[in-house]
């Protein structure tokens, strides 16, 4: 049920609108005209939506940032004195004076007066029903923030889980070194698909940046490369690019025979672009691989 104050605001909403009809600076038609944007729903346990009523401010961004394109920070946004979201997905972004969203129509209707552009608007104070109206100048709008949506990107991001392969094949001899690979895109480079929003395009990065081995011993091993396996041509060589121990190490490898356990993990630095900004984000690490390894001493055969 509406409360007083919504059903206030509602009639004045409602007589607003039809003088500005009359004064020809905006119309507005119902959602017959075009198909059916989708909706925002907003529940106690969302802020996709945002919350609260009355006044609004917005906090501008970081340079670049600006009512218009560029990727700039998207500051944010609030109205009645609690934060909402500066876009919402289906609804567009947020304009601070009226507490409503705006998204150009595509297509435009048919009967879009000439000189003006038809939007759909969602206010908060009318719970996010979404109206078409046509406006001679485009509404100031405070575009989507770069790095929320990257790191939306990144929360998407899956990483697989490393496999690997130590060779030589255990059981591995002791005093002979250890060469470790990873044979999977747990080491790949990966560009998720890009993100537009309201004409701001955001793209990720991952990059991999190192692969942790801990070789159950007590000993980690901190790789650059995916490494590479040992042939019967490596001899008594060490890896160059992940092996225990590495060439030029001053580790010695495992120091006596038995059973060890040995898990790897790998790591991602992440940078995002758009067309005038980037930045960082935090890593991302993939599951981690567990794998038996044991060690045997030299055998020496008597006759």
């Amino acid at each position: 049920m509406l409360t007083r104050r919504a059903r206030i605001r509602l009639a004045l909403a409602t007589l607003l609108a039809g003088v500005l009809a009359a004064t020809g600076v905006m119309t507005i038609r119902g959602p017959e005209v075009l198909a059916a944007p989708p909706v925002c729903e907003n529940t106690p346990d969302s802020t996709d939506c945002g919350l609260g009523d009355g006044n609004s401010t917005t906090q501008p961004g970081g340079p670049g940032g600006g009512p218009v394109g560029g990727g700039g920070g998207g500051g944010s946004c609030s109205w009645g004195g609690e934060p909402v979201a500066c876009y919402i997905e289906g609804a567009g972004s947020f304009n601070a004076s009226d507490g409503c969203y705006y998204r150009v129509a595509d297509p435009q209707g048919s009967g879009t007066p000439e000189g003006m552009t038809n939007y759909w608007r969602s206010c908060i104070d009318n719970n996010y029903a979404q109206e078409s109206v046509d406006l001679v100048d485009p509404p100031a709008l405070v575009p989507p923030d770069p790095v929320e949506i990257a790191n939306r990107i990144r929360a998407n991001l899956v990483i697989a889980r490393p496999a690997v392969k130590i060779s030589p094949a255990s059981p591995g001899v002791l005093g002979l070194p250890v060469w470790m690979q990873i044979t999977n895109d747990a080491f790949t480079a990966q560009t998720p698909p890009s993100v537009t929003e309201a004409g701001l395009t955001v793209t990720l990065v991952a990059t991999p940046s190192e692969a942790r081995w801990t070789m159950g011993d007590g000993t980690t091993v901190v790789c650059t490369h995916r490494g590479e396996a040992w042939t019967s041509g490596s001899g008594t060589s060490r890896s160059t690019t992940c092996g225990y121990p590495m060439a030029g190490a001053s580790v010695a490898g495992y120091q006596k025979a038995g059973d060890y356990r040995v898990t790897v993990q790998t790591f991602f630095d992440i940078t995002w672009s758009t067309s005038s900004d980037s930045g960082e984000l935090a890593d991302v690490a993939s599951p981690e691989t567990t794998v038996d390894y044991t060690v045997n001493e030299l055998q020496v055969v008597n006759r």
